[in-house]
């Protein structure tokens, strides 16, 4: 075989001739004449050579004493020598196929040992031997040996053992030609060839910085054409292989096999994508089949492809693999779904054009059935960044995030709230700097937190949140500044109620001492369980103190658990810590040390409690806000090119002022010193508010300077309400503060009557704190000033314009205090003062004096719904306002024993009250009155107004009062226990109270509402006990009330049998001994009347049919107009505030609660009953009266049931206005005047009990379980 040589030139002829292998020869004389023969051939044209000049050389060089030589340098040399044969013979080649076989064996066995790195022996020789084989391309005569696979793979072997080593980047060049030549050029690829370039994908492998890595990703890249279908035949091949039978299920080694094989896929699709043009629809394909495993771990393996840098593309190309993909997140096994939403990550992070699919395809996922998809779709967030949040993330989908706070299993609430709230984390820089994307994208997060933190399931983590993503204490306590302003940041985009929670949420509001304080105190107490005496006491106190604390989480007994282990460390380095965090008058550097050290303790001392003393610190330290922020606070009051920031700052001042004014304590010299600002007017009031505040707590404090006296004086009798009220509670703690006090009221008395608009309220407001804050200097005028309030003020109506006083809708009966004008202000602060006096002169003798027509004119106003003076027309908003703050002085007042009596005696005024036809009445007078309970200011029996919100219309109230309820019962069981006969009592004494099937069924509605509530299993018994005993007694008041008494005795007897048989509960003999109150109750006069009523049926028999089905969980019934006042897109039905009758409008029933609010402190007290008198009277002999007709309210309920009384004809209506007023006042009186003959000791009192009875019946409107006042939809 001879090459042909062209050109003019003749060709070029080897000159070496010596003999190769000769006798004798030393091996450096051999390895000479090697040099000089590749030296030569290295030197020669391939297209200008005599090749038959090669023929000694070319077998001397394949001779076994060459091949096979011991030095390493004859070998390497004789390599080089034969590479460059094959160059100059090339296209031919000049040896045979075996001993090609044997040359290319020979070349690999010295690239492998001698290739290894610049500094090894002979290394040039090596590279010119690569280099010759990758560009001359001789390597492809490997294709033409027969049988060539096993030597394809001993050349990829040696090569991928070789590139590791971390050879030049022009060796890994010349390697890749070597290998892509020899891809292209072979006939078939050995699988064996094909796994070695797999392998180098699998994730052992993948690093960037891999030479083999990089190697394979080139050679894959350029030969993808001829390796897509090899490719595909080997996964292919490989899940026939792993692909179980219907009937039995993948072995462990199989899935383990066959998720390395689908992790293989991933990486080359990230690296090569090109490879897998048929393996794709290999997957499609495995996401349709039966078995799980199989779907699962292909759903994963598209997931990361499609997640991947190339992955819009790919779907593009494959849009049928998409489509077939997103299906799974709709699979059958929640595995394959859970898979679906955790590999939808890097698509929403790279992937805009997939937005769309990807937001649908999630949306549902939410609230998919189970809880480990919910838990996946919400860490799903917590997992991508601030830019993929803002730009690939739609508010819908965050708001659902929101949602998912509130789901009912922990696991989906702790992912959702981590990711709801490392979102805010990331996003609130550009918050902070106004980003127009930004705001509306993640500002409204604080407020879904703040409204989570209001359940109690969810409350311990919506406030671990907020703590750790929302507001988190800083990292330097020289961030004062950034740290309260992030605070008015968030509050910059929540609304009021938000606000108000977010205050509480600080501890801003909470008692001081507050329960966590008196928990720390009992530890000391406690002493690690080493007590010297008391320790019976002592004990019981801690656990007690324990219970109080747990009853605030959700986790109770774990919560206990730690305490208790908390209790027993008794280290006082650590309670130390504490009273610092809590204490409220710590700076934000000191609380920063303390809490740092005190979590570094607790991780010391048992790492256990950790998280539970972590909680214990948030719910009792001021981290949100505390007395470092204020000057900062104060500082944005006067700025007035940010109204907004200083609407904030005031809601946190007064928030401190009103709640925890002990913040102030170092700051008072910078309050009075801005007493003296003018120009800001919201300062002024703020400071004042806060001066009076700190001054109340601390008399030492106050002002002594007489121009800061005269200052006060001079804000008194401003025209400033606020100002004047707080001006003079600061002014009455000074030194001189009678005298000071006495001054402003001897000026405001004689300008009452002159005084007009906010100088005429502010007057009034001042009055009122000083009959509260000094009745001294009050007492002085007080003739002047009640004469005044009473006659001129309260008696008369001042009419107002339209414009004065301007609501939503001219019919609601409400009005906000922003738009309340000066007279209606006037007479709300006139009946502040009223029970102001009387709380000031509790301790005096004159107490029942100054209370007595006190208590006249605010059950008046109650009986004449808001009018004093029931002659003169008053508008219906003001007399909404007044019956509200009529009853809120009634329960302030009831906060004493002494008047508590009194309201006692008339409870059921309050009762009908929170059944106003005003929600913002019914739902005010609830607020004041649980917050009156939890801080423990009226005794436990007044709790019974609770059960007298079963009839109202708005879910709201029924919940809140449920609520209460249920959570008070955890420390204070006893009480509701006691206070079914108290019920029992009031609805006797109700209006409402009718012996016909429909008013007993307003009845039992009220007793199952008690007993849906407070009745267990346990105390069933005693409830049934104290349903007998009510007919053993007579009412105080009246024989009428009494038969009332005896009909709820017996319908309650039955509600407790249904109920009890129902539940499967055994109503067992109540074994204790009850005592029943004896300011309700008298004992009947002899033995005979207490047989003669235990025999007698009171509860007519038509009744007991539809009580046998009673017992079931109560629903509250919501009436029409709640249905109209849930509906957001229409009006609320509107009534006439007129004198019409009562009706009973249709009622549903409302599902029970799941969800029970957190209330910070509960009452301990316990209920203490009067033993009953045995005194009789001669109502004791008196004869069964007949009871009042419900004829015109059954005529009132027909006509509302047809259309309402407003569409009736006048003429009619006012018929049957005259015959309702008649035939009420006749029933009534009737069985007045029997009770009157045949009781002749019934007292003065009880007449006149069923007077105002009557009326109560005649003007109707007010009973409002039947038409109430649905709260007004929003507009």
């Amino acid at each position: 075989m001879v090459a042909t040589t062209r050109g003019a030139n003749s060709p070029r002829k080897l000159k070496f001739s010596d003999k190769i292998v000769t006798k004798g020869l030393t091996t450096d004389a051999l390895v000479k004449k090697m040099k000089t023969l590749h030296s030569e051939l290295a030197s020669m044209d391939q297209d200008n050579v005599d090749t038959n000049t090669f023929q000694g050389v070319r077998k001397e060089l394949i001779s076994t004493t060459i091949l096979l030589h011991k030095d390493k340098g004859v070998r390497a040399l004789a390599a080089c020598c034969i590479a460059d044969l094959l160059r100059l013979y090339a296209p031919d080649a000049p040896y045979t196929a075996p001993e090609l076989k044997d040359i290319f064996q020979f070349f690999f066995r010295q690239l492998s040992t001698g290739l290894r790195g610049p500094d090894a022996p002979y290394y040039n020789e090596y590279f010119y031997l690569l280099e010759s084989l990758a560009s001359i391309k001789s390597i492809v005569l490997v294709c033409d040996i027969p049988a060539a696979d096993e030597l394809l793979c001993t050349i990829f072997r040696n090569i991928f053992d070789l590139v590791p080593i971390g050879l030049p980047k022009n060796v890994e060049m010349f390697m890749a030609e070597i290998l892509v030549a020899l891809i292209d050029e072979c006939a078939s690829l050995p699988s064996e060839v094909l796994e070695i370039l797999l392998a180098q994908f699998l994730p052992a492998r993948t690093r960037t910085d891999s030479p083999a890595y990089r190697l394979s990703i080139g050679v894959c890249t350029r030969t993808a054409d001829k390796l897509q279908r090899h490719v595909a035949q080997y996964f292919g091949d490989l899940l026939l292989q792993h692909t179980p039978d219907d009937q039995t299920s993948m072995p462990a080694e199989d899935v383990e096999e066959l998720r390395t094989a689908h992790e293989l896929v991933q990486r080359l699709a990230q690296a090569v994508a090109p490879l897998l043009l048929n393996v794709v629809p290999q997957l499609e394909e495995e996401l349709r089949v039966t078995d799980q495993t199989i779907r699962s771990i292909a759903t994963q393996t598209l997931g990361a492809i499609f997640g991947d840098s190339n992955g819009a593309k790919l779907a593009r190309t494959y849009p049928s693999t998409w489509t077939q993909w997103l299906l799974r997140r709709n699979d059958r096994v929640a595995a394959v779904r859970v898979m679906f939403v955790e590999c939808s990550k890097d698509i929403l992070l790279h992937h805009a054009e997939l937005k769309g699919d990807m937001e649908e395809a999630l949306k549902g996922k939410f609230m998919d059935p189970d809880d480990k998809v919910r838990a996946a779709v919400c860490k799903l967030f917590s997992q991508i960044d601030y830019e993929a949040a803002l730009h690939h993330v739609t508010i819908s989908q965050l708001e659902e995030l929101a949602g998912r706070c509130l789901d009912r299993k922990p696991a989906v609430r702790h992912e959702a709230f981590n990711s709801i709230g490392r979102l805010y984390s990331l996003a609130y820089p550009e918050i902070e700097n106004n980003d127009l994307a930004a705001v509306p994208q993640f500002s409204w997060i604080p407020g879904k937190l703040i409204e989570a933190a209001a359940t109690h399931e969810t409350r311990d983590e919506a406030e671990k949140c907020i703590s750790e993503f929302v507001l988190p204490l800083p990292a330097k306590s020289e961030d004062v500044v950034p740290w309260t302003e992030r605070l008015l940041l968030v509050m910059k985009y929540l609304n009021p109620g938000h606000v108000t929670s977010l205050l509480a949420l600080a501890n801003l509001k909470s008692p001081r001492p507050s329960v966590f304080e008196r928990f720390i105190q009992c530890c000391v107490d406690f002493n690690g369980g080493t007590i010297d005496k008391n320790e019976e006491e002592i004990t019981r106190n801690l656990n007690h103190a324990i219970k109080v604390v747990t009853s605030q989480s959700a986790d109770g007994s774990k919560l206990a658990e730690d305490l208790h282990t908390f209790a027993k460390l008794n280290e006082n380095r650590l309670y130390k810590l504490v009273k610092t965090c809590v204490d409220p008058q710590t700076d934000l550097k000191t609380l920063i040390k303390s809490t740092s050290e005190f979590h570094r303790r607790v991780e010391q001392a048992s790492s256990g409690i950790l998280e539970t003393m972590s909680w214990f610190l948030r719910r009792a330290s001021l981290h949100i806000v505390n007395q470092s922020s204020i000057p900062i606070l104060v500082k944005k009051l006067k700025l007035a090119d940010q109204p907004n920031t200083e609407s904030q700052s005031l809601s946190v001042l007064e928030c401190m002022s009103k709640f925890n004014p002990a913040v102030y304590s170092p700051h008072v010299a910078e309050l009075i010193k801005a007493l003296a600002d003018e120009k800001h007017p919201r300062l002024v009031q703020y400071c004042t508010q806060a001066l009076a505040a700190i001054v109340s707590l601390d008399d030492s404090l106050a002002p002594t300077e007489k121009r800061t006296t005269d200052r006060l004086v001079k804000i008194a009798l401003s025209d400033a309400p606020k100002q004047a009220k707080f001006a003079l509670r600061a002014l009455s703690h000074c030194k001189d503060g009678a005298h000071l006090c006495a001054k402003v009221v001897n000026t405001i008395a004689p300008a009452l009557p002159r005084a007009n608009g906010d100088t005429l309220v502010a007057h009034i407001a001042a009055l009122a704190e000083a009959a509260k804050s000094c009745p001294e200097a009050f007492e002085d005028k007080s003739n002047v000033i009640t004469t005044y309030l009473v006659q001129e003020l309260l008696m008369s109506n001042t009419p107002s314009t339209e414009d004065e006083m301007v609501t939503d809708d001219a019919d609601e009966e409400w009005v906000e205090d922003s738009q309340l004008n000066a007279i209606g202000k006037a007479k709300l602060l006139a009946l502040k003062v009223m029970h102001n006096r009387c709380l000031a002169h509790v301790h005096s003798d004159a107490a029942l004096d100054i209370s007595q027509p006190v208590f006249k004119l605010l059950f008046t106003i109650l009986e004449h719904s808001g009018a004093v003076n029931p002659t003169v027309e008053y508008d219906p908003r003001i007399k909404a306002r007044l019956r509200l703050q009529a009853a809120v002085s009634l329960l302030k007042m009831s906060s004493i024993e002494t008047y508590a009596n009194v309201v006692l005696k008339n409870l059921i005024m309050l009762a009908i009250t929170l059944q106003d036809t005003s929600f913002r009445v019914r739902s005010e007078l609830l607020n004041k009155f649980t917050l009156l309970c939890i801080n423990r200011k009226l005794g436990p029996n007044f709790y019974v107004l609770t059960f007298i919100t079963a009839h109202d219309p708005e879910r709201e109230i029924r919940e809140r009062a449920r609520n209460w309820v249920v959570k008070s019962m955890q420390l204070r069981v006893q009480h509701f226990d006691m206070l079914f006969i108290r019920l029992l009592h009031l609805l006797a004494h109700h209006p409402d109270f009718a012996v016909t099937t429909e008013g007993l069924q307003d009845m039992a509605k009220y007793i199952e509402f008690y007993l849906d509530i407070v009745a267990t299993a346990e105390n069933i018994s005693l409830q049934f006990h104290l349903a007998l005993k009510a007919k053993t007694v007579r009412d105080a008041d009246s024989h009428v009330f009494s038969e009332h008494l005896y009909v709820l005795s017996e319908l309650a007897q039955h509600l407790i049998r249904a109920r009890a048989k129902n539940r499967g509960w055994t109503l067992n003999t109540y074994p204790g001994k009850v005592k029943i109150p004896a300011d309700l109750f008298r004992a009947l006069p002899n033995h005979e009347a207490a047989s003669k009523i235990s025999k007698k049926e009171y509860l007519p028999e038509e009744n007991l049919q539809w009580l046998s089905a009673a017992g079931k969980p109560v629903r509250s019934p919501t009436s029409k107009a709640r249905k109209t006042g849930d509906d957001k897109d229409k009006a609320p039905r509107k009534r006439k505030a007129t004198a019409s009758g009562r009706t009973n409008g249709a009622t549903k029933k409302a599902r029970r609660p799941q969800k029970v609010n957190t209330w910070r402190e509960q009452s301990e007290d316990e209920e203490s009953d009067e033993d009953l008198t045995s005194e009789s009277d001669d109502q004791g002999d008196a004869k069964s009266k007949p009871r009042p007709s419900t004829s015109t309210r059954e005529e009132r309920r027909l006509r509302r049931s047809r259309g309402g009384e407003e569409a009736e004809p006048k003429q009619d209506s006012e018929e049957s206005g005259e015959e309702e007023g008649s035939g009420e006042e006749e029933s009534d009186g009737s069985s007045d005047g029997e009770s009157g003959e045949e009781g002749e000791g019934e007292s003065d009192k009880d007449k006149s009990t069923e007077v105002v009875r009557k009326k109560r019946r005649v003007r109707g409107p007010r009973l409002t379980h039947r038409k109430r006042r649905s709260r007004p939809s929003k507009p």
